[in-house]
C-alpha cells in the first residue's frame, strides 16, 4: 500500500497488485482510436 499527495494537496491512498492474465481483456478496452496513433497499437498479451 503506497500513499500519494496531489500537488493540490489531496492525498490518496493506493493498493498495487501484479497483472495477471485475467487482466487482458480489461487492459485492451483501454486502447481507443485516441490512442492508437500515439502510442501504436500494443499487443497486451506480450505486455504481461
Amino acid at each position: 500500500m503506497s500513499t500519494i499527495t496531489s500537488s493540490g494537496g489531496k492525498v490518496k491512498t493506493l493498493t498495487v497488485r501484479r497483472t495477471v492474465s485475467l487482466d487482458a481483456h480489461e487492459i485492451n478496452s483501454l486502447i481507443s482510436s485516441a490512442t492508437v496513433p500515439v502510442f501504436g497499437r500494443v499487443n497486451v498479451i506480450h505486455l504481461l
